[in-house]
């Protein structure tokens, strides 16, 4: 009897385990997800159309894996109305940034979601022609010259009512156009660069702003720029060249809320990251397992700072960050040029390295670059690393601190492609 149990178990076993092979083999078998649709294809690829009076068709439905398309003038998305991007749809804008008529630009006051993948990215870059170039690596620090600073197009600017926009796994390349006669709707004045991102919600109805795994490259003022009102999740992303001789990668204004984490910043004219509020108004965005390099040097105007900024009641968390061959490392503002104090009792950071692997003293006790900016708010806290010591805080909390030259390369972070004291 023993035997035949022990016989009917080993059965058992075997069909087990050939059952639990079977179903290994299907759940490895790769299965084409259908790739999503809303409203209609754009089939066309020579956009806007226009109507029988001549004037541009607002802009909805879904842009198809794999297509081309050619923007030839400004494309309004309507409020309540989405424009839909699949993976791998390259968008190719025909500009030239010499005037607001040839800047064409995206007006979103629906939602706008480029939904690229890692496999598939999305573009949004200018057409190349004869007089409109792109950047190569022989631009060095050139603001004048650089293509990268030319502002061919408009980008993305929001209305109040805009609802979202959604950039994940896109490169966006070569914005910061011209305002023409629509600039005060947008808090800006006519001939002023666009900024490559504006989104500024009313009060009562919050948009968001998603931004993930994308590039930005070449921007004539700020990439992200002056945003208000809205929810903010800017996660893994890459800004490159961005401001001619001023602007930020990215600048959060009053009244916005969320994280900004993983990205890395390099050769931004002033800020990589920056966040500021307003009088009675607050701007609460974490900070945090950020890289900035190279960041400061473009910008003609004292006291803007050079890799993380805050002032005029922003807080957050702003933790684990690194700072590296910039104008000046974290700080949280008591004064500058524009701003006003940060919000200190809802501000807290440490973890955060700055290292200067390069430089020469400028005249005095001011550096060519400086771990923390003393006479402002920051205090080096016991978790930093950097070559700051700091001195004894003043009445108005601000920290009258110095820097020490000699520990330029002492915090190394040991990039694997990058010599910090090159």
């Amino acid at each position: 009897m023993k035997k035949n149990v022990l016989g009917l178990m080993a059965a058992m076993l075997v069909t087990l385990s050939i059952f639990s092979c079977e179903t290994d083999t299907v759940e490895k078998a790769n299965i084409s997800v259908a790739l999503k649709v809303i409203g209609q294809s754009i089939s066309d690829t020579i956009l806007p159309k226009k109507d029988a009076s001549g004037n541009a068709i607002p802009l909805k439905g879904t842009m198809l894996a794999g297509k081309t398309y050619h923007i030839m003038s400004d494309v309004t998305v309507n409020e309540g109305d989405t424009l839909y991007l699949q993976p791998g749809v390259k968008v190719l804008i025909h500009g030239d940034g010499l005037s607001p008529a040839t800047s064409p630009t995206f007006f979103v006051n629906g939602m706008l979601v480029s939904n690229g993948s890692k496999a598939a990215p999305n573009w949004f870059t200018v057409f190349e022609t004869a007089k409109v170039k792109k950047s190569n690596s022989s631009f060095k620090d050139d603001s004048v010259n650089d293509p990268a600073f030319a502002g061919y197009w408009g980008g993305f600017q929001c209305g109040p009512k805009a609802k979202l926009l959604l950039l994940r796994w896109t490169h966006v390349e070569y914005v910061g156009g011209p305002w023409g006669i629509n600039a005060p709707d947008y808090l800006a004045k006519a001939g002023d660069p666009m900024f490559g991102v504006y989104m500024n919600s009313l009060d009562n109805a919050k948009g968001s702003l998603i931004v993930e795994d994308s590039w930005f490259y070449g921007s004539k003022d700020d990439c992200i720029g002056k945003c208000q009102n809205i929810y903010v999740s800017i996660m893994r992303n890459t800004f490159s060249k961005i401001g001619g001789t001023g602007g930020e990668g990215i600048n959060l204004k009053n009244d916005c809320y969320g994280d900004m984490a993983y990205n890395l910043s390099f050769g931004v004219a002033t800020n990589g990251l920056k966040t500021s509020g307003d009088v009675g108004k607050t701007c609460m965005v974490n900070i945090y397992n950020n890289t900035v390099v190279q960041n400061g040097f473009r910008q003609t105007k004292a006291t803007r700072n050079g890799s993380i900024n805050t002032e005029t009641n922003a807080g957050g968390f702003i933790y684990n960050n690194i700072v590296v061959n910039s104008k000046a490392g974290l700080r949280i503002s008591f004064a500058s040029e524009k701003g006003k104090p940060s919000d200190t009792l809802n501000t807290s950071y440490g973890n955060n390295l700055t290292c200067i692997g390069r430089g020469k003293p400028m005249g005095g006790s001011e550096q060519y670059m400086v771990f923390i900016e003393a006479n402002q708010f920051t205090i080096k806290q016991p978790t930093d690393l950097n070559g700051f010591v700091n001195g004894k805080i003043a009445a108005n909390g601000t920290n009258p601190g110095t820097n020490n030259a000699n520990d330029s390369l002492k915090y190394d972070p040991l990039f694997k492609n990058y010599n910090v004291a090159a």
